[in-house]
């Protein structure tokens, strides 16, 4: 903190607004001062070693209306994800359709039954075992759907061998490909969202997975979405507004 302490005294003097919460990050290895924008509209100050305090004060306040727009518009972005309480008639969404949770005394840990109902059974279990029942049963489901989708394109791309997974990602990747495995794997929540944005999340592994030259999103890169899927920028945008809203997995049974 003392390291920073001289920044951010500096910084409190500019009339900042009080709610940017501004924090400052020596990073040893930068070149440049730097502003960062986090999920939920934080401001971080990026400052390279032995950068005079009245100069990062001078730059900050000479982006200032930069920082605004980019809060704003990272804070109308924030995740805010579904939490899911694990109780009959709960809605779960899979593959553009949409079920209601019915708990059962038997039978499979989970399973679908996409008639007139649409129901998503389980069995009745601790909630922990219930909620990876059903990721599970996306995981499943999703291969399926990853295997099926991805053979469509393969007279476009010219694939061969490639390889599908479906799992748990994390927080940062809908989907990855590696090369050495030539493997596309996809992010299980991807499943709860529309088939086209999910197909979107596909066809931009399947454009990796063709190893384009260039950088990893460059002109080439996006050369080939243009050919694999002419409107890929607007599903993208699609994915921003609908994938912040989804299922991750979290539940809070009552």
């Amino acid at each position: 903190m003392t390291e920073t302490k001289h920044y951010l005294d500096a910084l409190a003097h500019l009339g900042l607004p009080g709610d940017w919460a501004i924090t400052v990050d020596r990073r040893p290895r930068r070149r440049s001062i730097g502003i960062e924008i986090g999920p939920a509209g934080t401001v971080t100050v990026l400052v390279p070693p032995d950068v005079p305090v009245d100069r990062v004060a001078h730059f900050v306040a000479a982006e200032r209306a930069w920082i605004a727009r980019n809060r704003e518009r990272a804070q109308q972005l924030a995740p805010d994800f579904a939490m899911k309480t694990l109780v009959d008639g709960e809605t779960f969404d899979l593959l553009g359709k949409r079920y209601h949770l019915r708990l059962t005394a038997d039978g499979q840990p989970a399973q679908v039954d996409a008639g007139t109902d649409g129901l998503l059974s389980v069995r009745r279990a601790d909630p922990e075992v219930m909620r990876e029942a059903i990721i599970a049963l996306y995981c499943t489901h999703g291969l399926d759907w990853a295997r099926e989708h991805g053979a469509k394109y393969r007279h476009l791309t010219g694939l061969r061998g490639l390889r599908y997974a479906v799992r748990d990602l994390g927080s940062r990747h809908w989907g990855i490909y590696q090369k050495a495995p030539h493997l596309v794997t996809l992010h299980w929540p991807l499943f709860g969202l529309s088939e086209q944005v999910t197909e979107y999340v596909l066809v931009h592994e399947l454009a990796h997975a063709t190893n384009p030259p260039g950088t990893p999103h460059g002109p080439a890169w996006r050369q080939r979405m243009h050919h694999l899927m002419p409107d890929w920028q607007h599903r993208k945008h699609l994915l921003y507004d609908l994938g912040r809203h989804t299922w991750m997995g979290a539940c809070q049974p009552r």
